[in-house]
């Protein structure tokens, strides 16, 4: 990933609403031309990533490189944990009992995980 200064100071203005750098540079407590001459540098607003990131809780990787889901997709993250416990299984580290299937496990963990919001999951993308 390439940190690229016009993204950022673009990411930047979208999030605060600022229609113009000199607005930017304003809403920082900056000189009028702070954003424009950091921008002219192609240099890394790093503090005001920092501050905007905290204001709005976005991610710092979002607004430095415009990566914008941190979210995982349900499927794979079943997937893995049942893989896991297949894996688990299979190297004796646990026993299922007989009537109990890998996937309503592996289906209690992950709801678990979402509930307690320790996973985000993706949006479900819809076929048209």
């Amino acid at each position: 990933m390439e940190l690229i200064s016009n993204d950022i100071f673009l990411r930047l203005m979208k999030e605060n609403k600022a229609k113009t750098l000199k607005e930017l540079s304003n809403i920082y407590g900056y000189s009028d031309n702070w954003a424009t001459l950091t921008k002219k540098r192609d240099g890394i607003p790093f503090e005001a990533c920092a501050i905007t990131a905290k204001k709005f809780n976005l991610s710092m990787d979002y607004l430095l490189f415009g990566k914008e889901n941190n979210s995982i997709d349900i499927n794979e993250l079943k997937t893995s944990i049942t893989e896991g416990i297949f894996s688990a299984v299979q190297c004796d580290m646990i026993e299922l009992k007989k009537d109990v299937k890998i996937s309503t496990i592996a289906n209690l963990i992950t709801s678990e995980l979402v509930e307690n919001g320790q996973v985000k999951v993706a949006e479900e993308k819809k076929v048209i």
